[in-house]
């Protein structure tokens, strides 16, 4: 019975921990999110829009920038309106965010 009790902790830390998971709830088999961010609502438009990507593979290789100062950069924005977080995965094997900033 123990050794049950250990097996199934182990099965279900292997199963929540994700190889190329974002920071919210991915699907087992396909995800595809789009999620909405708190933002400062500084900006009385939504003149521009900015993206940064950010990419799993394997959960080996990680590269991109989705922090929201490079989508703010990449489109000039200085004042926020809006923040968005897409995410696609697939079979935790490959992952990839998306942020969306919009602004003036």
């Amino acid at each position: 019975m123990k050794t049950f009790g250990l097996t199934a902790v182990l099965v279900g830390a292997a199963l929540l921990s994700g190889c190329a998971a974002a920071p919210f709830q991915p699907g087992l088999l396909f995800s595809q999110q789009k999620i909405p961010v708190v933002a400062p609502n500084q900006a009385t438009t939504c003149a521009k829009t900015g993206t940064g990507q950010a990419t799993n593979i394997l959960g080996l290789f990680a590269f991109g920038d989705a922090s929201i100062a490079t989508a703010k950069s990449s489109a000039g924005i200085s004042k926020v309106d809006s923040v968005d977080i897409s995410h696609t995965g697939i079979l935790g094997l490959y992952s990839s965010t998306t942020i969306q900033v919009c602004g003036e």
